[in-house]
């Protein structure tokens, strides 16, 4: 199917386009509003982007039961990529073998899997609305200010 990927209702009542004609029926999943914990495997840096990322989202009120699911992957594979750039500070890009012909210089095999990595995190991160270009189309939820009079009441 060809064409802009649907955005659901939430999403458009956040960035401010629910026009009653652009609306469409929708699943509802259960909003999660505690937090699970991360998964076991998750290294540091995914235990770090994972609580990140759900709390805001949950703050939001677009996280539900369903969607944790994409969390998690894109915690996994952003905690991935910032391992495999902390290994590879040490080991660097280029590697050296050194054979009878003499030296050879080739791709560290760990730079094209930290490449695999951001580039499924940023797929994620597009689906979540969490990069940068995403979330600017989103608007925050005006804060509501109290008056004097509201105080009235409470005295």
């Amino acid at each position: 199917m060809a064409g802009r990927k649907p955005i659901s209702n939430e999403l458009k009542v956040l960035k401010g386009t629910d026009q009653p004609c652009r609306m469409r029926d929708e699943v509802r999943f259960e909003r999660i509003t505690k937090i699970p914990n991360p998964p076991k495997y998750f290294n540091n840096h995914s235990k770090r982007i994972y609580k990140i990322t759900a709390q805001q989202l949950a703050e939001k009120g677009i996280l539900d039961v369903v969607n944790i699911n994409a969390v998690i992957m894109y915690a996994g594979e952003m905690g991935k990529y910032m391992e495999a750039q902390e290994v590879l500070e040490n080991e660097g890009r280029i590697l050296t073998e050194y054979t009878k012909f003499g030296e050879k210089k080739y791709r560290n095999p760990l730079d094209k899997m930290a490449n695999e990595y951001y580039a499924n995190a940023i797929r994620l991160a597009c689906e979540l609305g969490v990069t940068p270009a995403s979330a600017s189309k989103v608007k925050e939820k005006p804060k509501e200010e109290k008056d004097e009079f509201d105080n009235i009441n409470e005295m």
